[in-house]
């Protein structure tokens, strides 16, 4: 600098693998900081993009420098305040249209891995990213065992804190390795990953000048189907978003006591869920929720005991179960707690799971004979594939040897009737059997649009004049 008659170097200021986009870096602050205090009076720059490649910004940071009579010199001869102010605008214009340029690339290459299928960022939970196939999610059986059961607890009739409680009391492992809270337990019955697709682009930055992001409408989101292996089906994922969606049809979330048809129970009067109610020396009944809470005002109470509607639901399923073709499809929904799970399914879950382990197998092969993985990762993440492939193995041996002590068709016919007599009806039972319940009082209008349960004239009328309680059966 001597030589060249610029003077002494005050100091250096650097900002590395920070985008010149914006102005919040630390090397700027410190230059800021030296101007102010009158320390410089001469700035040296490689080029005027290092200052910056935001046009306005930069422009405004030249005036800065210019106003506390710092001279700004660029490396390259392209500038000098003191000579070439004029056509400074157009020097830090092209400076910005290359950041942009780049940014849009990077946006393009993103979104062509999105569509592709990809998964870009952190593996959500109940995942983790392959070591062997980039970008691409394998299960974590332990997580996605959790969010299993989140799933399973919701359709339950559990609320968000009240799931999250249960798992914190239980010291469950969380997404962030802290404590369960509502929200956590909202994001997973929402994120649509769980049932092996891959949605992305949900968001995108307002700018590349700025961190800021911004929502995208859903008609712009980038969804790829079967990316991944599912933790639940998608038809249990559309249960789940069905319940919580239909407002009047989701139950309050319950403090852990679950009514015999708590969420299958409606107000025919205004569509509303029924909620159960025990009054002091009167037996345990059924109200409309809007009645509940706004009064007359809002609808009838359309009262139901519960002893009622059980004797009711018992007399039918009784019925049911001697029906040879109605059995068949109560087979297909029965979940009861204790009865093992039909051994072909648990059969062919593991045949899968095998499968997806060799082609895993398959991929890491191929990588190895392009080179694009050295020898010594190959051989550790083969002997890894290898030990799982040879624990599933094990255990289809072991589950054929215990082939026989699998519950057969007639056998869960017959627990879910001595079920019913242990038990009674239960919410359990409610769940598999029934769809819905409607409660009409004397005067509501039936309105076809609201239920679609194709009534006669004859029955609307009925209703009409006297009331009624219509059960739909799942089947």
């Amino acid at each position: 600098m001597k030589k060249n008659g610029l003077g002494e170097i005050k100091s250096i200021y650097i900002d590395d693998n920070v985008s010149g986009s914006g102005f919040e870096r630390r090397g700027i602050y410190e230059l800021k900081r030296d101007v102010m205090e009158g320390k410089i009076n001469l700035l040296v720059l490689k080029d005027l993009s290092r200052l910056g490649r935001n046009n306005a910004k930069t422009l405004l940071f030249l005036d800065f420098l210019e106003e506390n009579g710092v001279r700004v010199v660029t490396f390259d001869g392209r500038y000098d305040s003191l000579k070439d102010n004029d056509i400074v605008g157009i020097e830090t214009w092209f400076n910005e249209r290359y950041i942009l340029d780049i940014s849009r690339k990077i946006r393009a290459n993103l979104r062509f891995k999105i569509q592709k299928g990809e998964y870009i960022g952190h593996a959500p939970f109940g995942y983790e990213k392959s070591p062997y196939e980039k970008n691409r999610l394998i299960v974590n059986e332990e997580e996605a065992g959790i969010v299993r059961r989140i799933y399973s607890l919701y359709k339950e009739g559990y609320g968000y804190s009240y799931i999250a409680g249960i798992l914190n009391s239980e010291g469950v492992k969380s997404p962030s390795n802290g404590r369960w809270n509502p929200t956590a337990i909202r994001r997973i019955l929402l994120n649509r990953v769980y049932t092996g697709d891959t949605v992305q682009g949900v968001s995108e930055k307002i700018s590349f000048k700025s961190k800021k992001t911004r929502r995208l409408p859903k008609e712009r989101w980038v969804i790829t189907e079967n990316t991944h292996e599912p933790i639940v089906s998608k038809e249990e994922y559309e249960e789940i978003q069905r319940i919580r969606n239909n407002k009047n049809a989701r139950p309050v979330p319950h403090k852990g006591i679950i009514h015999v048809f708590r969420g299958s129970i409606f107000c025919g009067g205004c569509g509303s869920v029924m909620f159960a109610r025990k009054r002091h020396n009167r037996p345990m009944s059924y109200i409309c929720s809007s009645y509940a809470k706004e009064g007359r005002t809002a609808c009838t109470s359309h009262s139901i005991r519960e002893k009622d509607l059980c004797e009711v639901v018992l007399d039918d399923v009784a019925k049911l179960l001697d029906d040879e073709n109605m059995v068949n499809k109560i087979l297909q929904k029965i979940d009861l707690a204790g009865a093992a799970e039909d051994y072909q399914t648990l059969r062919e879950k593991l045949l899968k799971q095998m499968e997806a382990k060799q082609k895993q197998q398959e991929i890491l092969y191929q990588d190895r004979l392009e080179n694009k993985i050295s020898e010594s990762l190959f051989l550790r993440m083969n002997n890894r594939l290898e030990n799982r492939i040879s624990e599933i193995k094990r255990e289809i041996a072991q589950l054929d040897l215990r082939k026989s002590e699998f519950v057969t068709s007639e056998e869960k016919i017959a627990k879910l009737k001595n079920y019913i007599t242990n038990n009674g009806i239960t919410n359990e039972i409610v769940k598999i059997v029934i769809n819905r319940i409607i409660v009409f009082d004397k005067g509501d209008n039936y309105l076809e649009e609201k239920w679609n349960l194709n009534l006669s004239q004859k029955e609307k009328r009925y209703i009409e004049l006297y009331g009624a309680v219509l059960i739909e059966y799942g089947f």
